[in-house]
């Protein structure tokens, strides 16, 4: 080594000037690689300029790995000159895929399209970007505006990879990726970076995304940064540290093997968790970035140090070696004590909505990748249980080994023996292999109703009965014009006839779960919930019926509530009307701020002009009516209800195992609202109108049991103050499902809110922690029978007002 070198060695500090003092602190120690060393101590002496030039061509370097089996994502297509982007038809290029730049560094230039809106392709799913910026984005890729080095470069466009479901809980604004630092074919360091909406869904850390360290021998998070700053918490509230992640040793497998193919001696390498895929290659980087250190806390040079002149001999010792230096080994050792044990023959179950598979599998640990017959994975598929992936020509399924459940690829393959479905390496992360075990699996697939069939056969009968579709009058708005008209005037309600299959459903779901776990118990729940249902769209036009069928299926009205109710309508309120000063677009952009707030990164706010009502949500959308004002209380109830409730829940529930959680449980309607309310109120100053809401609502369902529409619009206006306009409205509401509207009856809904909100006060008065209430559409009188589920997950996402 040169003199100039050791000096180098012996006085080069952490050269990342944006460092915090703080963090400087914490590496005042030696071991600390900073920019010049990096470069002098092992990017010189170990990659070759030939090496980093074939690192620095990332559609060269992918098809080179990808050959030599190296997971990589497709290419859509390569331009190199303006002709072929002039000639490039946009419109036959799939809906969702990723425009990049050949050589491009550190995120730039990098444009994620994710479908389409009026032809044109949405940014990240949310706004459009014509055919014409698109080519002029592609045509400042070829003039090399984002290049590495300057020059002409090559505009590509490539599969969207989708994130595995591991990542959910991080809350990425994008698709998060693994950087994993290889010397000497051994695994030193690695992070996490996820991509936030600062970043502007790139996984870059210097431009705003999430670092978070990973101990190398157990694959679980550690310490997380942001903007140079070791953080505690992520933007949504979640804790970075203690998530493991999956296919581990996968991963540090192949980031060794891509430093050995390659021949560069120091190497980041870049991989993501394909929801299909599984490990995915993104990049090889020949000049990674330090922040890695920060991250783990952790000094890289120190460890570049210590397997410097070791003798690997392949990728799987280097993998060995880096997991025995530089992870806490003692742990790992005790966790791999309890890993089940599987034999060379196994009986596996195949999931599907309704029914699963329990058959025969071979356990194949030289193997890579599970596979399946053609002929099963045709019976499969035509039974709902397999479905291909269009990129790949594989199958996904859900499979079951042992008391492990996981979701994977399959190929689809000829095999030899009698099993028809072979299970390897990727699939049997967490097992140990036993040869001289034996299992007699049974020789023939065995279809097997369960539990998970149930959830799957509610969920799909009560998507096919959506009750406020079905009791909207044909004829609402000619019949509104009537009442507008002449107040007197009593409307006649029409209806679309019953769904065609209501019998099949109601007959699918007659018999009663005789099953008494905390799930068995509540899918019966939900099985008659339905019924209720059923019953409720049978009775439509029939007012004293559909009354009956409303009051059981939604509940009836306490006598409590109601003295509750009769006893606060007469609260003072304040008689002036909020100032109006925000206009459609300006509330826009306050919505949309607090979905990112939140972490509903792939939520929108949009506006709408068909709507009645001034905000709707639904489909993991928030829409506002085209032309509503708002004034300031109005948007901070509406985040508080519509978002940091009802937003917040339904995601939480979308990444829960049971569909029951993500549909809502049975009379799950009464705890959304009641917890709606009470976030609500939490930000409506005392005396505010809209407190009364709830209120208003039950006695105006309570009058119009026994009466007419006539005299329960009069009472709308005269008794509880409800202007003409809204007095209308809220009548036509309660007043829905009936044929003959001058007869005495109601949709009782209405009633619910207040029902929810007193049982919310109570469980709050009796020291209830309301992030329970947030895991998914619940029930209230359920919660600690839902707690019993074995597989039940922990919300991911809780309001700002709720986080620790």
């Amino acid at each position: 080594m040169t003199k100039c070198a050791q000096s180098m060695k012996r006085k080069c500090s952490f050269a990342t000037s944006a460092t915090s003092a703080t963090v400087m602190h914490l590496f005042r120690p030696s071991g600390i690689l900073g920019l010049n060393a990096r470069n002098l101590l092992y990017i010189k002496p170990f990659n070759s300029r030939k090496a980093i030039a074939f690192a620095d061509d990332k559609l060269k370097t992918k098809m080179f790995l990808g050959s030599r089996g190296i997971p990589v994502a497709k290419v859509y297509a390569r331009l190199e000159t303006r002709r072929q982007v002039r000639a490039l038809d946009l419109h036959a290029l799939p809906d969702e895929c990723v425009l990049k730049p050949n050589e491009g560094y550190g995120g730039e230039g990098i444009i994620v399209l994710k479908g389409r809106q009026n032809g044109a392709y949405l940014r990240n799913g949310k706004d459009t970007i014509s055919d014409r910026d698109l080519c002029n984005h592609m045509e400042d890729i070829l003039e090399g505006k984002y290049s590495l080095s300057g020059h002409r470069d090559i505009a590509f466009f490539e599969q969207i990879l989708v994130a595995h479901d591991a990542f959910a809980r991080f809350r990425p604004a994008g698709l998060p990726d693994i950087r994993i630092i290889v010397f000497n074919l051994v695994p030193v360091m690695a992070m996490l970076r996820i991509p936030t909406a600062q970043s502007g869904g790139k996984a870059n850390v210097h431009l705003g995304g999430i670092g978070i360290g990973i101990d190398i021998a157990k694959g679980v998070t550690t310490h997380a940064t942001q903007y140079n700053r070791l953080i505690k918490t992520l933007p949504h509230g979640g804790s970075p540290a203690g998530i493991a992640i999956p296919f581990w040793d996968e991963i540090l497998l192949i980031s060794s093997r891509i430093q050995q193919i390659t021949n560069l001696g120091y190497i980041a390498v870049d991989i993501t968790i394909d929801r299909d895929l599984g490990p995915t290659l993104l990049e090889v980087n020949a000049r990674a970035g330090l922040m890695v250190q920060v991250a783990n806390l952790a000094p890289l040079r120190g460890r570049l140090e210590r397997v410097e002149g070791l003798k690997v001999g392949s990728p799987e010792k280097g993998v060995r070696i880096g997991q025995e230096l530089f992870g806490e080994r003692i742990a790992r050792a005790e966790t791999e004590q309890a890993h089940p044990v599987l034999g060379t023959r196994e009986s596996v179950s195949i999931m599907g909505e309704s029914d699963s598979v329990e058959c025969p599998a071979r356990i194949e640990p030289d193997r890579k990748q599970s596979a399946c017959t053609p002929e099963f994975l045709a019976e499969l598929e035509g039974a709902g249980m397999a479905t291909r992936v269009k990129t790949s020509g594989m199958y996904r399924i859900k499979l079951a080994i042992g008391e492990k459940k996981l979701q994977t690829i399959v190929a689809s393959e000829a095999l030899t023996g009698p099993e028809r479905i072979v299970i390897g390496q990727r699939d049997l992360s967490g097992f140990l292999i036993d040869p001289l075990r034996t299992q007699k699996p049974r020789t023939a697939p065995r279809v097997r109703r369960d539990l998970r069939a149930i959830d799957s056969l509610l969920a799909e009968a009560e998507t096919a009965l959506p009750l406020l579709k079905l009791i909207k009058p044909i004829n609402l708005l000619e019949e509104r014009k009537l009442v507008e008209q002449d107040t007197s005037y009593e409307p006649v309600f029409r209806y679309t006839p019953a769904p065609d299959d209501l019998e099949d459903i109601e007959r699918r779901i007659a018999e009663p779960i005789r099953d008494t776990s905390p799930i068995g118990t509540l899918l019966e729940r939900k099985r008659l919930n339905v019924l209720q249902r059923v019953a409720l769209l049978r009775s439509r036009g029939d007012s004293a019926a559909f009354t009956a069928a409303s009051r059981a299926f939604f509940g009836p009205t306490h006598p409590q509530v109601l003295k509750r109710a009769h006893t606060e309508i007469g609260a003072e309120t304040s008689s002036t009307e909020e100032a109006k000063t925000y206009e459609t677009e300006e509330a826009r952009e306050l919505l949309e701020d607090a979905l990112e707030r939140c972490g509903l990164h792939d939520w929108k706010c949009s506006i709408q002009a068909s709507l009645v009502a001034d905000c709707s949500v639904g489909g993991k959308t928030v829409a506002l009516r085209e032309g509503a004002r708002f004034g300031a209380t109005h948007v901070a109830a509406l985040i508080a209800h519509e978002i940091e409730v009802h937003a917040i829940t339904a995601e939480n529930g979308d990444h829960q195992p049971w569909l029951l959680l993500r549909r809502g449980t049975a009379g799950y309607i009464a705890t959304q609202e009641g917890l709606a309310v009470w976030s609500q109120n939490r930000v409506l100053p005392a005396g505010h109108p809209k407190r009364l809401g709830p209120i208003r609502s039950l006695l105006a369902v309570e009058f119009a049991r026994s009466h007419g529409f006539r005299d329960t619009l009069h009472y709308l206006e005269g008794t509880l103050g409800y202007n003409r306009e809204k007095a209308i409205g809220k009548c036509l509401d309660i007043k829905r499902g009936i044929g003959d509207t001058s007869a005495p009856g109601a949709f009782t809904k209405g009633s619910v809110y207040l029902h929810g909100l007193d049982a919310v006060e109570e469980f709050v008065r009796h020291g209830g922690d309301l992030r329970r209430l947030f895991i998914g559409k619940v029930t209230l009188e359920d919660l600690e029978l839902i707690e019993q589920i074995p597989d039940l997950e922990p919300a991911l996402l809780l309001p700002e007002w709720l986080r620790e």
